[in-house]
């Protein structure tokens, strides 16, 4: 089993009635870096914060989501 963990940026968008450009307005983060991880899902823990605190978010299920592929086997 495999399971991924990632962000996904546009799910943070629509929960938050946002734009990608309001969310680099309010965490001060560059709208670049955003779309970067926009398309990548890949994020540092830095960054994530900054989302979390400009969100006010508290729970970390609500800024990651998972992949579980229990497909594969090691």
């Amino acid at each position: 089993m495999t399971v991924k963990f990632y962000v996904d940026i546009n799910k943070i968008l629509k929960r938050n009635g946002m734009r990608l450009t309001d969310l680099a307005e309010i965490s001060n983060i560059n709208i670049g870096t955003l779309s970067r991880i926009r398309k990548s899902h890949k994020i540092n823990f830095s960054t994530l914060n900054k989302i979390a605190s400009a969100l006010d978010e508290k729970d970390l299920n609500n800024l990651v989501s998972r992949e579980i592929d229990s497909t594969k086997l090691k």
